[in-house]
């Protein structure tokens, strides 16, 4: 997809054919080298179409690394936004690719060939980037009494109220930003809709699972409130160092770890052995299964300890975090264990 787009800007930009090859253009009708071609606006959107990008935003939406980023043709330029920050840019080819390179600062810059791409911005370097898949909710939020759900996407955002009997969609705008809270205002016909985002945790009313996000919603002169964002954030990241089992302290000089990843996978050390397994989210709770670990023997003490943590591992139900950051992992008969982070 970045492929396509690129070699669209480039064209725009009424570039010459060698550009357009150096980007990548095979399979696109690309003319052969040394063959100067000027696609129209009309030709451009088209091909814009073809990626399936909507008309009046004109936009790819990328992820590189944690930082997310777009690209947009404005009047036949190409614009990118990181953040609050917007940069015009113009092409350098190199051998390499295509390198897109901020007018009025030339230490951001954008690169691209084939299907890859990477930004740099003020000469920050990014982890290559990916294209985010605009049709995948990519914000869920919801509440309880009475009961509400949101979806916000890239393009639309969806609320569903009164237990489902209230179903309201507008484009999703440009979000306000206030520190790492943010706001969408929207317009329908209905009336405004507003969701304002609050980067903080949230519990639910119902479940008390953990959400990383408290999210208000207006509309139609009543709000609602409610926690979003997906609870897995909570969980993945840096290494958890357990610290005790059902409420005895964890054997001294031994380690007892859980790393959750985000293809659903956990892993760690369970006192002597390395262990593995998966973890899944339930309507109201965490479930940890399929666990496995290796065969070594250890001395009796942490043996004993090994034995107890897995034990209480599978059987965990719920989890919650304390406001001094530990996570408490829940069993479903109302024992507990309680992990930092490394």
């Amino acid at each position: 997809m970045l492929r396509v787009f690129v070699a669209t800007v480039a064209a725009v930009a009424a570039i010459s054919t060698q550009m357009g090859c150096a980007v990548g253009m095979r399979g696109s009708g690309a003319p052969a080298l040394g063959q100067p071609k000027t696609l129209s606006a009309e030709s451009e959107l088209v091909r814009l179409e073809r990626i399936a990008l909507p008309r009046e935003s004109r936009a790819v939406h990328l992820r590189c690394g944690g930082r997310s980023a777009s690209l947009e043709i404005v009047n036949d330029t190409m614009r990118l936004t990181v953040g609050e920050e917007t940069y015009d840019m113009r092409p350098v080819v190199t051998a390499s690719g295509v390198t897109y390179e901020a007018i009025d600062d030339p230490s951001t810059t954008f690169w691209s060939k084939g299907d890859r791409a990477r930004l740099v911005v003020r000469g920050r370097p990014y982890p290559e980037c990916a294209r985010i898949d605009t049709s995948a909710p990519v914000f869920r939020a919801g509440g309880n009494e009475p009961g509400w759900r949101l979806e916000i996407t890239d393009t639309t955002m969806t609320l569903l109220a009164d237990n489902g009997g209230t179903r309201i969609v507008a484009p999703t705008p440009v979000p306000d930003a206030a520190g790492d809270d943010r706001t969408y205002a929207a317009s329908t016909s209905g009336g405004s809709l507003t969701v304002t985002v609050f980067d903080r945790l949230c519990d639910d009313t119902m479940t008390g699972m953990p959400h990383p996000a408290a999210v208000v919603v207006a509309y139609a002169g009543g709000t609602l409130e409610g926690c979003g964002g997906d609870p897995a954030a909570l969980l993945r990241g840096d290494e958890w160092a357990v610290e005790d089992l059902a409420g005895a302290a964890v054997v001294g000089g031994s380690r007892i770890t859980i790393n959750f990843r985000d293809d659903g996978r956990l892993s760690g050390r369970a006192s002597c052995n390395e262990y593995a397994g998966e973890y899944s989210f339930t309507g109201e709770g965490l479930a940890i299964s399929k666990t496995v670990r290796t065969k070594k023997l250890c001395e009796p003490s942490l043996m004993r300890q090994e034995e107890a943590f897995l034990e209480l591992l599978e059987n965990v139900r719920m989890f919650s975090l304390r406001p001094d950051g530990a996570l408490v992992l829940h069993t479903g008969d109302g024992r507990a264990m309680t992990a930092r982070r490394e």
